[in-house]
């Protein structure tokens, strides 16, 4: 028989709030262990005793058998003296562990608890804050570590003695469940309507919304991290009306349907967009709508629409209450905000900000401490990517490959912005904060900042932040204390790859974005990025062209167009592309065609956004857009993959130590293409061939020359499924090893992550 031992174990990673220490107590009783297990400011402490052979069992089982919402980081073990315990218990939290412990992000619910739900023998039939270790809200309720219930907003709710035998019952999948409650104890729902406020049963304020909505009715209706928005997806006069005044008129909608079974009806699905859909992280994730949907309204113009399920027992409920009216969806659920505003979190703000859009209010008394608005992703390249990195997903940690004594803030870009913080070898991302030029963002931001310092114990020594002198998030760093780096938009793009993919040494880095500032004070956006050792160059970029107007031009697509027009036609450009314009005001376009020739308000570009932009113009998309990138995301819909097997020419030619990629011979065809009457999809298919092929020969051709076999896709451009497939693949197939965003985006809500690393690793321009 081995000998008795007892080890001191520290597990570090996800490992509070995720029922680790209950499966901790079962694994250690199978083995007939004594000992303890507590949470404290690093992760979870465990002490275990008994035979050597059993002690050394557990210790691997902790990490094999884990629960499947935490994630395991560090595993430590040292020597102990034996106590001669005989009982393992869960003891209370505490100790003096320097923090490091990272709260678990908010989970959507479980098959468990949604069962318990749809049985009206439960205590707990449809009541719609059901949760367990499995599921439930955590980062948007907590104040800091450790996660126990006083230090979240479950705090003023007193558990009822069944709830309370639950919650100390470490066999009991609600064993320290920090939000458990149930109708007896917990926060109580209650509806609004015309300003007066109904308190009543549990089902009641469900079952009114559910009324409203069958009736053409918008509501605002509390989630996990803020309101949502909430009307019938079929509605097209209340869908119309939502657009209007929310001056949103053609921008997608998220869809949120009651089960994957009537998703399917509207949707093509993938497995792996089936998988995304179900995960605990529950984000919208953006499929192929059907031929003739049913969604159009909700995605007007694009082939594809962003869904999700039921996350929160309340939506469960409510789509419960829906079928009993007779109306089972789908339903409209976007951010409870105006244009660019932080998503509203309280019932104040939704009556002050958001009177005006909602018919009805349903609200609740747990508060939402850390506002998080939807994660939203999509399947590329057999990977499920983001597009926007928020609840569900945050506070998660991007492990790093290296560190530095003193953390470092990146504070990120203006748009989509978000910010990063490590810890060690833990980077932070801040959820989605939106475009910084919105006072209420700033104010977002820096509460946000507030509050990740605060649960994080973060102290940032570094500062980085964007090159771009103008910047709001650059004005916030420079006026922090630290050590100031500033970091190139598009080797922050890059940066970001290397960052979660642990890249060392020589890679080339693809950046296609919309706008950066570049070291020459001019717009990036197409660059071809060399990095050696801790410095980076361009070796490529894409000619600049004027952007008359400078930012105009993303919203009037026909302002870059002529600017590439008339480089590609000469001053007599009008004569050959005039029927071009044939929508268009003669006298913007001769104003805009002064301001060329003049210089005035024309700033340079390389970017490959704005190019894009330019051509789905050229192609008869549309000539003005009322979002970002809505010409570029109708044109890449277009796209089948059947149409011409050419695609479009560019010119690439050596200009000092740099390639200058010309896309004059492209314009010339795509007009020609135009003027033959060739429909914007055969132009579409041209274009994204001819620009997936143009990155693909430079980079092969700079891989030649450098010998360097590693190359990082990242910027906006690359959130367009088409042109990262087609480029991974041209890469894969002249044998590089392609790197692309997975756990950040490739827009700038990845940017924070790439200044960090930036900062790190001592990155500079050559």
């Amino acid at each position: 028989m081995s000998h008795i031992v007892r080890k001191k174990i520290f597990v570090k990673g996800v490992v509070q709030g995720v029922g680790f220490r209950p499966h901790v107590y079962k694994l250690a009783a199978e083995r007939c262990l004594a000992g303890w297990v507590k949470n404290d400011a690093a992760g979870v402490t465990i002490e275990a005793e008994g035979p050597g052979g059993a002690v050394e069992a557990f210790i691997k089982e902790i990490s094999s058998r884990r629960p499947e919402a935490s994630r395991i980081d560090s595993v430590s073990v040292a020597p102990s003296r034996p106590l001669g315990a005989k009982d393992f218990l869960i003891t209370r939290s505490g100790g003096k562990a320097a923090v490091s412990a990272i709260i678990p992000a908010d989970l959507a619910l479980c098959a468990d608890c949604r069962r318990e739900m749809a049985d009206p023998r439960d205590r707990r039939y449809l009541y719609p804050f059901t949760n367990c270790t499995n599921c439930g809200p955590r980062f948007t309720i907590v104040k800091r570590v450790p996660y126990d219930r006083p230090f979240t907003t479950m705090a003023p709710f007193k558990m009822c003695q069944a709830c309370r035998a639950e919650y100390e019952n470490p066999l009991d999948r609600r064993f320290h469940a920090q939000p458990n409650a149930c109708p007896a104890c917990g926060p109580v729902l209650r509806f609004e309507e015309n300003g007066r406020t109904l308190d009543a049963a549990p089902r009641v304020p469900l079952a009114l919304a559910a009324g409203r909505l069958a009736d053409g009715r918008i509501g605002a209706i509390q989630s996990l991290g803020g309101f949502h928005l909430a009307c019938g997806a079929m509605e097209l006069k209340t869908v119309a009306r939502l657009r209007a005044i929310k001056a949103r008129p053609h921008k997608p909608f998220a869809v949120m349907f009651p089960n994957l079974a009537a998703a399917a009806r509207y949707c093509v699905i993938s497995p792996a967009e089936a998988a995304a859909l179900a995960a605990g992280a529950a984000p919208v994730v953006m499929v192929k709508k059907r031929p003739g949907s049913a969604l159009e309204p909700a995605a007007p113009g694009l082939a594809s629409a962003g869904i999700m399920l039921p996350y929160t027992p309340l939506h469960a409920a409510l789509f419960a209450e829906l079928a009993r009216a007779g109306y089972p969806g789908p339903l409209i659920m976007t951010s409870g905000n105006f244009r660019d505003e932080p998503i509203a979190r309280s019932v104040e703000e939704v009556r002050g900000r958001l009177g005006r859009l909602a018919d009805f209010i349903v609200y609740h008394d747990r508060e939402i401490h850390n506002r998080a608005d939807d994660s939203v992703g999509f399947v590329a390249g057999g990977a499920f990517r983001l597009a926007r990195r928020a609840r569900g997903l945050v506070p998660g940690a991007v492990k790093l490959a290296a560190s530095l004594p003193r953390g470092v803030l990146a504070c990120g870009a203006d748009l989509k912005n978000s910010f990063c913080l490590t810890r060690g070898r833990e980077a932070f991302l801040s959820q989605h904060i939106g475009d910084l030029s919105e006072n209420g963002n700033r104010l977002f931001y820096l509460e946000t900042l507030g509050n990740m310092k605060k649960l994080l114990k973060a102290v940032a020594g570094i500062i980085a932040f964007d090159l771009h002198p103008d910047q709001a998030a650059s004005s916030i760093g420079r006026a922090l204390k630290g050590r100031k780096v500033a970091v190139q938009h598009h080797a922050a793009h890059i940066l970001s790859v290397a960052a979660e993919h642990h890249l060392d040494g020589a890679f080339i880095g693809l950046a296609f974005d919309g706008t950066g500032y570049g070291t020459d004070g001019k717009i990036w956006g197409s660059e071809f990025l060399v990095f050696e050792g801790n410095s980076w160059r361009r070796a490529a970029r894409l000619k600049y062209f004027p952007l008359p107007g400078g930012d105009a031009g993303a919203r009037e697509l026909w302002r870059p167009a002529i600017a590439l027009l008339r480089s590609a036609f000469g001053l007599g450009w009008q004569k050959t592309c005039v029927k071009l314009f044939a929508g268009i005001p003669a006298a913007k376009v001769a104003t805009v065609g002064r301001m060329l020739e003049t210089g005035v308000n024309c700033p340079e570009t390389s970017s490959m956004g704005r190019l894009f932009d330019a051509f789905s113009f050229i192609a008869g998309v549309r000539a003005e857009a009322t979002y970002e990138a809505q010409g570029p995301m109708e044109m890449e819909s277009l796209f089948n993959g059947k149409g011409p097997a050419a695609g479009y020419e560019f010119c690439v030619e050596p200009a000092g130590t740099e390639l200058l990629i010309d896309p004059a011979p492209a314009v010339r065809a795509a007009v020609k293409d135009r003027l033959a009457g060739r429909g914007p999809g055969f132009i579409s298919g041209r274009f994204h061939k001819g620009v997936c092929a143009m990155a693909v020969n430079t980079a092969a051709r700079l891989a030649r020359e450098t010998g360097i076999t590693k190359v990082c896709l990242s910027g906006g451009v690359f959130q367009n499924r088409v042109v990262l497939e087609l480029v991974s693949a041209g890469l894969e197939r002249r044998g590089l090893k392609v790197f692309s965003n997975i756990q950040v985006p490739a827009n700038d809500g990845g940017v924070a992550l790439g200044q960090a690393w930036y900062a790190i690793k001592g990155y500079r321009p050559e």
